[in-house]
């Protein structure tokens, strides 16, 4: 029985194994005959264009080319006529061309005063000027070497009295001789801080004479910020004022004596000024009360009734002006 049972599984087993095979060699046939099919050339929608249309889509295609190469040369030209590198700008964007050398300056549309225009041009050509390529030469007088700004030469170049440094301000040198850095400048503002036409003449008792003298007192001229219809500003160095001053006055104490005495004498004027307004307010006063009784006409005295004094005089008074006077009774 078992021997049965054996060889009916070897044969159903054997029987299995080829089913299998013929089942792999079916398949890889027909594989291949589906490979060769597809190396088969197919045919293509191209094979069935003739010769003449296709000489004429490659024309086409050369004109499309040569179109397009065209448009973009010409772009190229407008851009670099125009000078336009920018951004183009959007399709709905409207750009106007003006030629602005054309253009008139009307002032914005108010009237201007040809008066007032040429007080300004007046004005901006008394203006201190700035070169700066300044040179000071001192070489033939002195024998020393002249003072350029801007120079290559070490020995040429000004240098700060202070410390020595050459990165001086041009301003200072060249307005007031006095090369000074701008350090120097900040930290010492009671020595080169700048002063004004005005604070000199209340700080220091100076006139206008001695102001305006540019070889006595050096000031920088500049248009007033304020108005440009007013004088120029004119700003001095507060270390050269206060040694002029003090020269003129002998010494600080004198120019605090002098300002006390103006004082005073201010004060004086004012008092003198104040009494006077006020005699003629007075004097205007009473003149009123005697054209106001002047205008009225002469007084009319009312008497009252009689009375007696101690020693037995008999008076009336005015109800008026209270005038006494002796009557008597018959």
């Amino acid at each position: 029985m078992a021997t049965l049972t054996n060889s009916f599984f070897f044969a159903f087993f054997f029987t299995f194994f080829f089913f299998l095979m013929a089942t792999n060699n079916t398949s890889t046939t027909a594989s291949s005959s589906s490979n060769a099919d597809s190396a088969t050339p197919r045919v293509t929608r191209s094979s069935s264009l003739t010769e003449e249309q296709r000489s004429r889509m490659e024309a086409n295609k050369q004109a499309a080319l040569k179109r397009l190469e065209a448009t973009k040369k010409r772009k190229q030209q407008e851009e670099t006529a125009q000078g336009k590198n920018d951004k183009k700008k959007a399709r709905w964007t409207t750009f106007y061309e003006y030629d602005l050398s054309t253009f008139e300056n009307t002032k914005g549309g108010f009237i201007i005063d040809e008066a007032a225009a040429e007080k300004i041009n007046q004005f901006k050509d008394k203006t201190t000027k700035i070169d700066p390529d300044y040179c000071k030469m001192e070489g033939k007088a002195t024998g020393l070497l002249p003072q350029r700004l801007l120079s290559l030469e070490p020995e040429e170049v000004p240098k700060c009295r202070d410390c020595g440094s050459t990165d001086v301000d041009p301003i200072f040198v060249q307005v007031f001789h006095i090369p000074v850095c701008y350090t120097c400048k900040d930290n010492c503002p009671e020595r080169y801080s700048l002063i004004t036409k005005t604070e000199a003449k209340e700080d220091y008792l100076l006139t206008d004479p001695e102001l305006k003298d540019p070889e006595l007192l050096p000031h920088w001229s500049k248009p007033n910020p304020r108005k440009s219809t007013w004088n120029n500003m004119m700003l001095y160095v507060r270390e050269m004022v206060e040694a002029y001053a003090f020269k003129k006055w002998d010494g600080p104490e004198g120019l605090d004596a002098e300002y006390e005495r103006r004082e005073s004498q201010k004060k004086d004027k004012k008092d003198k000024k104040f009494k006077d307004k006020l005699a003629d307010m007075r004097r205007r006063t009473m003149t009123s009360q005697w054209e106001r009784k002047r205008q009225q006409g002469p007084h009319k005295h009312d008497f009252g009734d009689t009375f007696e004094d101690d020693e037995g005089t008999t008076y009336q008074e005015c109800r008026t002006c209270g005038l006494q006077v002796e009557s008597e009774e018959f």
